[in-house]
């Protein structure tokens, strides 16, 4: 996000957008909380009347604006939240939750809309292009919508380590084999029903739409990397073989409330992808963790 920028990045900023915390003091409506209580909190600020808000979709909110991007975020020890973001984004935990933990609950949802719209179920033969956080996140929520064998291509050795031992995906790196033929030879020649890009250097592009099998989905989930030659996509295939590309852009407020539940209840068990605790004094460090790809996630803690 630092190194490479982003769309809604506009500086000077505080950082932090997958959040926890503890309501300091209310000025005014409470909307059901109270001081003291922990809450996780849904980093979007919208007009709750456009469009896309009325139907549910207020991650494409007209106005919307993300803390951490446009305004201020999380890395710090006290942030003022409008009331719009305390009826409709502030999720009640118990007050003994694992505060790291319900951190991962936003990004959980954004992996939650991206699975919304390939609508993955039973059966499905899923690939995963990356198997960093985001990629592990799609993997646990494949498994749990009932797929029947995911798979993850991923590069970095720790990530493929701390996968095998968490997971039950068939993970792989694509330097080692043509990605084709290992799919061929997990699907029984059938190709991918649905594939997930998690990483911006293995976009969804004419390449991977050639990994699915007909009526395959594919969801575009991570924006491409700086310098990102587009290539054509293969429209023949996309016509014959009825294959449907789909984009996913962060989440709703309502996936962000049931990513919560998912991480309350266990259903979905994530504390392994944590793999480094800071201070707020040493997120340096973690900011560098990230950078270098080293371990899953990192979460500074106050």
């Amino acid at each position: 996000l630092i190194h490479q920028g982003h769309r809604d990045l506009v500086y000077p900023r505080i950082l932090g957008h997958e959040m926890v915390g503890r309501i300091r003091e209310l000025d005014g409506r409470g909307f059901g909380l109270a001081e003291g209580d922990l809450v996780q909190i849904w980093p979007g600020i919208v007009c709750g009347e456009c469009r896309p808000c009325r139907r549910g979709k207020d991650n494409l909110c007209r106005d919307i604006k993300i803390m951490g991007f446009n305004s201020q975020g999380g890395f710090a020890e006290l942030l003022a939240l409008p009331a719009e973001s305390l009826s409709r984004g502030c999720n009640l935990l118990p007050s003994n939750s694992d505060c790291s933990l319900l951190a991962l609950s936003e990004p959980l949802a954004c992996c939650l809309n991206g699975q919304s719209h390939c609508l993955v179920c039973r059966d499905d033969f899923v690939l995963i292009l990356g198997g960093g956080p985001i990629g592990a996140m799609h993997a646990l929520l494949a498994r749990l919508r009932g797929a029947e064998k995911v798979m993850v291509a991923e590069k970095l050795p720790e990530r493929i380590r701390l996968l095998k031992r968490n997971t039950d995906a068939v993970v792989f790196d694509p330097a080692d084999e043509p990605l084709q033929d290992l799919l061929a030879a997990e699907t029984e020649g059938q190709g991918a029903d649905v594939i997930f890009s998690a990483t911006p250097g293995m976009p969804i592009d004419r390449d991977s739409l050639h990994l699915l099998s007909p009526g395959g989905r594919a969801c575009v989930f991570s924006g491409p990397a700086p310098g990102h030659q587009e290539k054509e996509l293969d429209l023949r295939r996309i016509h014959y073989h009825e294959i449907t590309v789909f984009g996913s852009y962060g989440c709703t407020s309502l996936q962000n409330r049931l990513a919560v539940e998912l991480l309350l209840s266990h259903k979905i068990r994530a504390d392994w992808l944590i793999t480094r605790r800071v201070s707020l004094s040493q997120i340096d460090r973690a900011l560098d963790h990230s950078a270098r790809r080293a371990g899953m996630k990192s979460v500074v803690c106050f």
